[in-house]
Parts: C-alpha cells; structure tokens; sequence
C-alpha cells in the first residue's frame, strides 16, 4: 500500500481545487518509505505504550498505528519514537470524529 497523500478535488467544494489543502506532513519529520509490522497504540500517548509494553506488545521496529485525539499529533510521533517504532499513522477513528458524533461534510 502507498498514501497518495493528497484528496481528491470536491465539485461542490471550491476550496478543495488549491495547491495549499490537505497539506499531509509533521513539520520536520523525515520522509521515506518503510515496510514493518503494525502495532496498534490507541492514542499514542505515553499510558497507551505503556499498556502495550506491560501486555508484552514491543513496538520496536514497527509502525504505530494511533488515532487523532487526546493528545498533540506531533507526541504521538515522539512517543512512538522514543519506543523504537520506525513510522507513526495517524487516523481519524469515525467513533470519535465523523459520522458517529454527528453530520459530517458537507451538511
């Protein structure tokens, strides 16, 4: 699987034909490609790898799969990081932000 990066133009939304959105990067973190085993951290917060690690779960060498929210994006790359992953996916989890708490784009 490779991200394209980038979504696709809207019709019915005008500001979705410009260079500028979905701007899809974590200032200063390097780009590359990596191909390891996904490890699935909640959160990416600190208790999150914690749990992980007491469940004997080592995220070292492996991509961390975590989900916006609770936390700053930018931490739980650090965190994940500082645990020996070698990629962080961020996603939007649709409990928590999309159809499941309300009306989503464009109503």
């Amino acid at each position: 699987f490779q991200a394209p990066l980038i979504e696709a133009e809207l019709e019915m939304d005008p500001t979705s034909n410009t260079e500028w959105r979905n701007m899809s990067f974590l200032a200063y973190g390097p780009t590359g490609a990596v191909s390891a085993p996904v490890v699935y951290a909640n959160y990416g917060r600190p208790a999150d790898f914690d749990a992980l690690k007491a469940a004997g779960v080592d995220v070292a060498g492996k991509v961390a799969l975590v989900r916006y929210g609770e936390c700053f994006r930018g931490l739980k790359a650090m965190n994940a990081q500082e645990r020996g992953a070698v990629a962080t996916i961020i996603y939007s989890d649709p409990g928590d932000d999309g159809y499941a708490v309300g009306e989503t784009y464009p109503q």
